[in-house]
Protein backbone atom coordinates (compact mmCIF):
# COMPACT_ATOMS: atom_id res chain seq x y z
CA UNK A 1 0.00 0.00 0.00
CA UNK A 2 2.98 2.21 1.02
CA UNK A 3 4.37 1.64 -2.33
CA UNK A 4 1.34 2.32 -4.68
CA UNK A 5 0.87 5.54 -2.50
CA UNK A 6 4.44 6.66 -3.13
CA UNK A 7 3.99 5.94 -6.98
CA UNK A 8 0.59 7.64 -7.04
CA UNK A 9 2.65 10.70 -5.50
CA UNK A 10 5.51 10.68 -7.52
CA UNK A 11 3.11 10.47 -10.51
CA UNK A 12 1.41 13.33 -9.22
CA UNK A 13 4.06 15.71 -8.90
CA UNK A 14 6.15 14.51 -12.27
CA UNK A 15 2.66 15.72 -13.89
CA UNK A 16 2.28 19.11 -12.49
CA UNK A 17 6.14 19.51 -12.77
CA UNK A 18 5.90 18.70 -16.24
CA UNK A 19 2.54 20.95 -16.85
CA UNK A 20 4.23 23.88 -15.46
CA UNK A 21 7.45 23.09 -17.71
CA UNK A 22 5.30 22.91 -20.91
CA UNK A 23 3.24 26.26 -20.05
CA UNK A 24 6.49 27.91 -19.56
CA UNK A 25 8.17 26.75 -22.80
CA UNK A 26 5.02 27.91 -24.39
CA UNK A 27 5.31 31.69 -22.62
CA UNK A 28 8.48 32.06 -23.41
CA UNK A 29 7.91 31.30 -27.05
CA UNK A 30 4.57 33.11 -27.23
CA UNK A 31 6.99 36.02 -26.49
CA UNK A 32 8.47 36.25 -29.39
CA UNK A 33 5.45 36.01 -31.16
CA UNK A 34 3.36 38.53 -29.81
CA UNK A 35 3.38 42.97 -29.60
CA UNK A 36 5.53 43.86 -26.69
CA UNK A 37 3.90 45.78 -23.77
CA UNK A 38 1.67 47.52 -23.80
CA UNK A 39 0.26 46.82 -27.28
CA UNK A 40 -0.65 43.13 -26.51
CA UNK A 41 -2.92 44.53 -23.56
CA UNK A 42 -4.26 46.86 -25.69
CA UNK A 43 -5.17 45.04 -28.74
CA UNK A 44 -6.81 42.01 -28.62
CA UNK A 45 -6.23 40.88 -32.11
CA UNK A 46 -4.35 42.06 -34.89
CA UNK A 47 -5.23 44.33 -37.07
CA UNK A 48 -5.82 43.24 -40.59
CA UNK A 49 -3.86 45.40 -43.03
CA UNK A 50 -6.25 44.39 -46.04
CA UNK A 51 -9.34 45.29 -44.41
CA UNK A 52 -8.03 48.75 -43.54
CA UNK A 53 -6.90 49.41 -47.16
CA UNK A 54 -10.06 47.63 -48.38
CA UNK A 55 -12.34 50.06 -46.38
CA UNK A 56 -10.38 53.16 -47.17
CA UNK A 57 -10.20 52.91 -50.57
CA UNK A 58 -11.34 55.93 -52.44
CA UNK A 59 -10.29 58.07 -49.45
CA UNK A 60 -6.37 59.65 -49.84
CA UNK A 61 -6.88 61.76 -47.28
CA UNK A 62 -7.30 59.05 -44.32
CA UNK A 63 -4.64 57.29 -43.33
CA UNK A 64 -5.04 54.32 -41.02
CA UNK A 65 -1.31 54.74 -39.27
CA UNK A 66 -0.76 52.75 -35.70
CA UNK A 67 2.58 53.55 -33.12
CA UNK A 68 3.93 50.69 -31.55
CA UNK A 69 1.32 50.47 -29.43
CA UNK A 70 -0.64 49.70 -31.69
CA UNK A 71 -3.24 52.59 -31.55
CA UNK A 72 -3.80 55.02 -33.88
CA UNK A 73 -2.15 57.80 -32.19
CA UNK A 74 1.62 59.39 -32.79
CA UNK A 75 4.44 57.51 -30.33
CA UNK A 76 4.08 57.93 -27.09
CA UNK A 77 6.30 57.21 -23.96
CA UNK A 78 5.18 54.83 -21.21
CA UNK A 79 7.00 58.19 -19.07
CA UNK A 80 5.88 61.14 -19.19
CA UNK A 81 8.26 63.33 -21.57
CA UNK A 82 9.96 66.46 -20.56
CA UNK A 83 7.90 68.83 -21.96
CA UNK A 84 4.62 67.26 -21.20
CA UNK A 85 3.24 69.04 -18.27
CA UNK A 86 -0.35 67.57 -18.66
CA UNK A 87 -0.87 64.18 -19.89
CA UNK A 88 -4.52 63.16 -20.64
CA UNK A 89 -5.29 59.25 -21.44
CA UNK A 90 -8.06 58.72 -23.19
CA UNK A 91 -9.87 55.21 -23.26
CA UNK A 92 -13.30 54.03 -25.24
CA UNK A 93 -13.81 52.43 -28.12
CA UNK A 94 -14.05 52.78 -31.97
CA UNK A 95 -15.34 56.89 -31.50
CA UNK A 96 -11.96 57.59 -30.39
CA UNK A 97 -10.29 54.97 -33.02
CA UNK A 98 -11.32 56.54 -35.14
CA UNK A 99 -11.22 54.61 -38.09
CA UNK A 100 -13.02 56.12 -40.63
CA UNK A 101 -12.00 60.11 -40.56
CA UNK A 102 -8.64 61.83 -40.75
CA UNK A 103 -7.23 62.41 -37.73
CA UNK A 104 -8.90 60.61 -34.22
CA UNK A 105 -10.44 62.55 -31.70
CA UNK A 106 -7.37 62.89 -29.36
CA UNK A 107 -5.43 64.01 -32.26
CA UNK A 108 -7.62 66.94 -32.82
CA UNK A 109 -8.05 67.78 -29.37
CA UNK A 110 -4.22 68.00 -29.31
CA UNK A 111 -4.25 69.98 -32.36
CA UNK A 112 -6.85 73.01 -30.83
CA UNK A 113 -4.43 72.71 -27.50
CA UNK A 114 -1.60 73.81 -29.55
CA UNK A 115 -3.51 76.41 -31.45
CA UNK A 116 -4.30 77.78 -28.01
CA UNK A 117 -0.48 78.08 -26.92
CA UNK A 118 -0.83 74.69 -24.50
CA UNK A 119 2.16 72.87 -27.04
CA UNK A 120 2.49 70.52 -23.35
CA UNK A 121 -0.57 69.15 -22.80
CA UNK A 122 -0.84 64.83 -24.57
CA UNK A 123 -3.75 63.83 -25.16
CA UNK A 124 -3.34 59.94 -25.37
CA UNK A 125 -5.14 57.55 -27.53
CA UNK A 126 -6.03 54.45 -26.11
CA UNK A 127 -9.23 53.69 -28.08
CA UNK A 128 -10.26 50.35 -29.52
CA UNK A 129 -12.66 48.99 -31.53
CA UNK A 130 -15.68 46.95 -30.27
CA UNK A 131 -14.75 47.22 -26.62
CA UNK A 132 -16.83 47.95 -23.50
CA UNK A 133 -16.55 49.03 -20.22
CA UNK A 134 -15.45 46.20 -19.10
CA UNK A 135 -12.45 46.41 -21.00
CA UNK A 136 -11.99 50.13 -20.18
CA UNK A 137 -11.81 49.38 -16.81
CA UNK A 138 -8.98 47.16 -17.27
CA UNK A 139 -7.05 49.53 -19.61
CA UNK A 140 -7.47 51.58 -17.28
CA UNK A 141 -5.92 49.38 -14.11
CA UNK A 142 -3.31 47.50 -16.73
CA UNK A 143 -1.83 50.31 -19.22
CA UNK A 144 -3.33 53.78 -18.35
CA UNK A 145 -2.96 54.20 -14.96
CA UNK A 146 0.97 53.60 -15.58
CA UNK A 147 1.35 56.04 -17.95
CA UNK A 148 1.22 58.84 -15.45
CA UNK A 149 -1.30 60.53 -16.49
CA UNK A 150 -2.86 63.68 -15.13
CA UNK A 151 -6.44 62.83 -16.35
CA UNK A 152 -8.43 60.21 -17.84
CA UNK A 153 -11.25 60.79 -20.11
CA UNK A 154 -13.43 57.50 -20.64
CA UNK A 155 -15.90 57.35 -23.68
CA UNK A 156 -19.13 56.06 -22.76
CA UNK A 157 -21.07 55.53 -25.93
CA UNK A 158 -24.62 54.77 -25.20
CA UNK A 159 -25.40 52.98 -28.66
CA UNK A 160 -23.53 49.75 -27.48
CA UNK A 161 -21.72 50.85 -24.30
CA UNK A 162 -24.10 48.94 -21.77
CA UNK A 163 -23.83 45.32 -20.01
CA UNK A 164 -25.21 43.16 -18.47
CA UNK A 165 -23.14 41.78 -15.61
CA UNK A 166 -22.07 44.32 -12.73
CA UNK A 167 -18.68 44.84 -11.77
CA UNK A 168 -18.99 42.36 -8.17
CA UNK A 169 -20.46 39.84 -10.65
CA UNK A 170 -18.07 39.88 -13.21
CA UNK A 171 -14.92 40.34 -10.89
CA UNK A 172 -15.38 36.78 -9.04
CA UNK A 173 -15.69 34.90 -11.98
CA UNK A 174 -12.43 34.18 -14.68
CA UNK A 175 -12.71 32.30 -17.60
CA UNK A 176 -10.19 29.54 -19.05
CA UNK A 177 -9.32 32.23 -21.65
CA UNK A 178 -10.18 35.85 -22.88
CA UNK A 179 -9.39 39.10 -24.42
CA UNK A 180 -6.84 40.90 -22.88
CA UNK A 181 -6.59 43.10 -20.72
CA UNK A 182 -9.65 41.15 -19.50
CA UNK A 183 -8.28 38.75 -16.54
CA UNK A 184 -8.62 34.72 -17.00
CA UNK A 185 -6.96 31.85 -15.60
CA UNK A 186 -4.33 31.62 -18.39
CA UNK A 187 -3.99 35.21 -18.32
CA UNK A 188 -2.40 35.21 -14.93
CA UNK A 189 0.06 32.78 -15.13
CA UNK A 190 0.88 33.14 -19.15
CA UNK A 191 -0.48 36.34 -20.31
CA UNK A 192 1.31 35.95 -23.64
CA UNK A 193 0.07 32.42 -24.21
CA UNK A 194 -3.54 34.51 -23.28
CA UNK A 195 -2.44 36.57 -25.96
CA UNK A 196 -1.97 34.12 -28.98
CA UNK A 197 -4.88 31.92 -27.42
CA UNK A 198 -7.01 34.55 -28.19
CA UNK A 199 -5.75 35.91 -31.69
CA UNK A 200 -5.56 32.41 -33.34
CA UNK A 201 -8.82 30.76 -32.19
CA UNK A 202 -10.51 34.16 -33.07
CA UNK A 203 -12.09 35.30 -30.05
CA UNK A 204 -12.54 38.82 -30.72
CA UNK A 205 -15.14 40.58 -29.26
CA UNK A 206 -16.94 42.03 -32.60
CA UNK A 207 -19.02 39.58 -34.11
CA UNK A 208 -18.23 39.06 -37.46
CA UNK A 209 -22.16 38.11 -38.24
CA UNK A 210 -22.55 35.66 -41.09
CA UNK A 211 -19.75 35.67 -44.32
CA UNK A 212 -20.71 35.63 -47.32
CA UNK A 213 -17.74 35.41 -50.07
CA UNK A 214 -17.48 38.70 -52.58
CA UNK A 215 -20.65 40.27 -51.05
CA UNK A 216 -18.75 43.59 -50.40
CA UNK A 217 -17.78 43.41 -54.12
CA UNK A 218 -20.93 42.09 -55.23
CA UNK A 219 -22.49 45.03 -53.66
CA UNK A 220 -20.57 47.66 -54.63
CA UNK A 221 -21.28 46.61 -58.63
CA UNK A 222 -24.83 46.76 -57.44
CA UNK A 223 -24.44 50.27 -56.80
CA UNK A 224 -22.99 50.97 -60.37
CA UNK A 225 -26.27 49.70 -61.79
CA UNK A 226 -29.24 51.46 -62.78
CA UNK A 227 -32.11 51.84 -60.18
CA UNK A 228 -34.45 48.96 -61.07
CA UNK A 229 -31.53 46.65 -61.96
CA UNK A 230 -29.64 47.64 -58.68
CA UNK A 231 -32.50 46.79 -56.25
CA UNK A 232 -33.65 43.70 -58.02
CA UNK A 233 -29.93 42.01 -57.93
CA UNK A 234 -29.40 42.93 -54.51
CA UNK A 235 -32.99 41.71 -53.64
CA UNK A 236 -31.90 38.72 -55.33
CA UNK A 237 -28.95 38.55 -53.35
CA UNK A 238 -30.38 38.91 -50.05
CA UNK A 239 -33.02 36.51 -50.28
CA UNK A 240 -30.31 33.90 -51.68
CA UNK A 241 -28.18 34.01 -48.60
CA UNK A 242 -30.41 36.11 -45.68
CA UNK A 243 -34.08 35.62 -46.35
CA UNK A 244 -35.23 32.14 -48.35
CA UNK A 245 -38.59 32.58 -46.35
CA UNK A 246 -39.47 36.03 -47.59
CA UNK A 247 -40.51 36.74 -51.89
CA UNK A 248 -37.99 38.78 -53.70
CA UNK A 249 -40.74 41.29 -54.10
CA UNK A 250 -41.13 41.98 -50.48
CA UNK A 251 -37.20 42.67 -50.06
CA UNK A 252 -37.30 45.22 -53.39
CA UNK A 253 -40.15 46.96 -51.09
CA UNK A 254 -38.26 47.19 -47.71
CA UNK A 255 -35.20 48.37 -49.66
CA UNK A 256 -37.01 51.06 -52.11
CA UNK A 257 -38.72 52.86 -48.97
CA UNK A 258 -35.71 55.83 -49.23
CA UNK A 259 -35.87 56.02 -53.24
CA UNK A 260 -32.38 57.59 -54.22
CA UNK A 261 -32.12 59.48 -50.83
CA UNK A 262 -30.95 56.27 -49.61
CA UNK A 263 -28.49 55.05 -52.71
CA UNK A 264 -27.01 58.17 -52.78
CA UNK A 265 -25.40 57.98 -49.71
CA UNK A 266 -23.05 55.76 -51.13
CA UNK A 267 -21.58 57.83 -53.69
CA UNK A 268 -17.28 58.07 -53.91
CA UNK A 269 -16.43 61.07 -52.13
CA UNK A 270 -13.06 62.02 -50.63
CA UNK A 271 -13.61 61.64 -46.88
CA UNK A 272 -16.70 60.79 -44.94
CA UNK A 273 -17.73 57.94 -47.35
CA UNK A 274 -20.42 55.22 -46.82
CA UNK A 275 -20.00 51.84 -47.25
CA UNK A 276 -23.00 49.58 -48.51
CA UNK A 277 -22.15 46.45 -46.94
CA UNK A 278 -24.17 43.21 -46.66
CA UNK A 279 -25.10 43.50 -42.82
CA UNK A 280 -26.46 47.18 -43.49
CA UNK A 281 -29.08 45.59 -45.98
CA UNK A 282 -29.66 42.12 -43.58
CA UNK A 283 -30.54 44.19 -40.37
CA UNK A 284 -32.29 46.40 -42.21
CA UNK A 285 -34.61 43.71 -43.89
CA UNK A 286 -34.48 41.80 -40.51
CA UNK A 287 -35.91 44.74 -38.31
CA UNK A 288 -38.03 46.05 -40.92
CA UNK A 289 -39.84 41.83 -41.59
CA UNK A 290 -40.16 41.47 -37.69
CA UNK A 291 -43.20 40.57 -35.85
CA UNK A 292 -41.18 41.62 -32.88
CA UNK A 293 -43.19 44.30 -30.72
CA UNK A 294 -40.89 47.59 -30.90
CA UNK A 295 -40.93 51.75 -29.93
CA UNK A 296 -41.94 53.86 -32.47
CA UNK A 297 -41.77 56.88 -30.01
CA UNK A 298 -39.29 58.16 -27.45
CA UNK A 299 -41.70 57.86 -24.72
CA UNK A 300 -42.19 53.98 -26.35
CA UNK A 301 -38.38 53.46 -26.13
CA UNK A 302 -38.26 55.25 -22.48
CA UNK A 303 -40.68 52.25 -21.27
CA UNK A 304 -38.66 49.85 -22.55
CA UNK A 305 -35.25 50.69 -20.76
CA UNK A 306 -34.86 48.34 -17.66
CA UNK A 307 -33.00 49.76 -14.74
CA UNK A 308 -30.59 47.05 -14.16
CA UNK A 309 -28.58 47.23 -17.30
CA UNK A 310 -28.05 51.10 -16.33
CA UNK A 311 -26.83 49.60 -12.93
CA UNK A 312 -24.68 46.97 -14.10
CA UNK A 313 -22.85 49.30 -16.52
CA UNK A 314 -22.78 52.01 -14.01
CA UNK A 315 -20.91 50.01 -11.56
CA UNK A 316 -17.86 49.56 -14.12
CA UNK A 317 -17.72 53.44 -14.44
CA UNK A 318 -17.81 54.11 -10.94
CA UNK A 319 -14.77 51.43 -9.90
CA UNK A 320 -12.81 52.89 -12.61
CA UNK A 321 -13.52 56.66 -11.21
CA UNK A 322 -12.44 54.87 -7.86
CA UNK A 323 -9.38 53.61 -9.35
CA UNK A 324 -8.42 56.60 -10.73
CA UNK A 325 -8.87 58.74 -7.79
CA UNK A 326 -6.99 56.44 -5.23
CA UNK A 327 -4.09 57.26 -7.63
CA UNK A 328 -4.73 61.15 -7.33
CA UNK A 329 -5.82 60.74 -11.41
CA UNK A 330 -8.70 63.49 -12.23
CA UNK A 331 -10.86 61.35 -13.86
CA UNK A 332 -13.85 62.55 -16.66
CA UNK A 333 -16.86 60.88 -18.66
CA UNK A 334 -17.83 61.82 -21.72
CA UNK A 335 -21.24 60.57 -22.51
CA UNK A 336 -21.55 59.74 -26.37
CA UNK A 337 -25.55 60.26 -28.14
CA UNK A 338 -26.72 58.27 -30.58
CA UNK A 339 -27.87 59.72 -34.05
CA UNK A 340 -30.83 61.26 -32.85
CA UNK A 341 -29.18 64.08 -32.11
CA UNK A 342 -28.49 64.86 -36.20
CA UNK A 343 -31.50 66.21 -38.12
CA UNK A 344 -30.00 64.73 -41.43
CA UNK A 345 -29.51 60.71 -39.68
CA UNK A 346 -33.31 60.73 -38.21
CA UNK A 347 -34.30 61.72 -41.36
CA UNK A 348 -32.03 59.56 -43.66
CA UNK A 349 -33.71 56.62 -41.55
CA UNK A 350 -37.45 58.03 -41.39
CA UNK A 351 -39.11 55.37 -44.22
CA UNK A 352 -37.47 52.24 -42.05
CA UNK A 353 -39.45 53.15 -38.69
CA UNK A 354 -38.74 49.32 -37.23
CA UNK A 355 -35.36 49.54 -37.80
CA UNK A 356 -35.15 53.34 -36.19
CA UNK A 357 -36.82 51.98 -33.23
CA UNK A 358 -33.07 50.67 -32.61
CA UNK A 359 -31.85 54.32 -32.23
CA UNK A 360 -34.63 55.00 -30.31
CA UNK A 361 -33.66 52.61 -27.80
CA UNK A 362 -30.11 53.52 -27.25
CA UNK A 363 -31.44 57.29 -26.99
CA UNK A 364 -33.62 56.32 -24.44
CA UNK A 365 -30.95 54.27 -23.01
CA UNK A 366 -28.59 57.29 -22.98
CA UNK A 367 -31.40 59.99 -21.28
CA UNK A 368 -31.50 56.93 -18.79
CA UNK A 369 -27.46 57.01 -18.42
CA UNK A 370 -26.84 60.70 -17.96
CA UNK A 371 -29.61 60.64 -15.17
CA UNK A 372 -28.03 57.39 -13.74
CA UNK A 373 -24.73 59.40 -13.54
CA UNK A 374 -26.36 62.54 -12.05
CA UNK A 375 -26.93 61.29 -8.99
CA UNK A 376 -23.83 60.25 -8.76
CA UNK A 377 -20.45 61.93 -7.57
CA UNK A 378 -18.86 61.06 -10.95
CA UNK A 379 -17.63 63.95 -13.01
CA UNK A 380 -19.47 63.57 -16.23
CA UNK A 381 -19.97 65.34 -19.43
CA UNK A 382 -23.30 64.78 -22.28
CA UNK A 383 -22.03 65.63 -25.52
CA UNK A 384 -25.90 65.79 -26.41
CA UNK A 385 -25.38 69.23 -25.65
CA UNK A 386 -23.13 70.10 -28.00
CA UNK A 387 -24.34 67.78 -30.83
CA UNK A 388 -27.65 68.30 -30.46
CA UNK A 389 -29.30 69.98 -33.56
CA UNK A 390 -25.86 69.40 -35.39
CA UNK A 391 -26.77 68.38 -38.89
CA UNK A 392 -24.39 66.19 -40.53
CA UNK A 393 -22.55 64.58 -37.59
CA UNK A 394 -22.88 61.08 -37.85
CA UNK A 395 -22.36 58.32 -40.23
CA UNK A 396 -25.59 57.03 -41.45
CA UNK A 397 -24.30 53.21 -41.70
CA UNK A 398 -22.10 52.90 -38.97
CA UNK A 399 -23.45 55.09 -36.80
CA UNK A 400 -20.19 57.19 -35.87
CA UNK A 401 -19.27 60.78 -35.97
CA UNK A 402 -18.23 62.24 -39.33
CA UNK A 403 -15.44 64.99 -40.02
CA UNK A 404 -17.70 67.32 -38.53
CA UNK A 405 -18.83 65.58 -35.52
CA UNK A 406 -15.28 64.60 -34.52
CA UNK A 407 -14.68 68.62 -34.88
CA UNK A 408 -17.91 69.46 -32.58
CA UNK A 409 -16.81 67.06 -29.83
CA UNK A 410 -12.58 67.64 -30.16
CA UNK A 411 -13.58 71.45 -29.75
CA UNK A 412 -15.81 70.23 -25.99
CA UNK A 413 -12.65 68.01 -24.94
CA UNK A 414 -10.49 70.58 -25.63
CA UNK A 415 -12.35 73.11 -23.38
CA UNK A 416 -12.50 70.21 -20.57
CA UNK A 417 -9.02 69.02 -20.74
CA UNK A 418 -8.07 72.59 -20.21
CA UNK A 419 -10.35 72.88 -17.52
CA UNK A 420 -8.88 69.65 -15.71
CA UNK A 421 -5.76 71.25 -16.20
CA UNK A 422 -6.46 74.38 -13.87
Amino acid sequence: MFVVKKKLILSTAFSAILVVATLVGIEIVASFLTPAWPAYLLRPVPISRDAVARWHSGMPDIVFATNSWLMRDRERSVTKPEGSAFRSVFIGDSFLEGGFTRAALPSRIEGILVGWGQEDVEAVNLGVAGTSPVEYYYRLREVALKLSPDAVVLMFYSGNDFVQKSFDEQKTTRPLIAELPRPSLLAAVAPHTAWLGVSAFGLAGISQGKYVPGESELIAAALRLPPAERLSRLAHHMKEHYFPQFEERTIREVLSRGSERFWSEYEPRRFDREYLQGWVLQGLISWEMSDRRLPMTAAGAAAEVTASEIEATLTWIAAAERLARSRGVKFLVALIPVGTVDPDFAAYWQPWPRYYAFTLLADARHKAMVAAMARTAIPFIDLTRDLQGATGTYRKTDMHWTEAGHEVVAARLAEEIARLRR
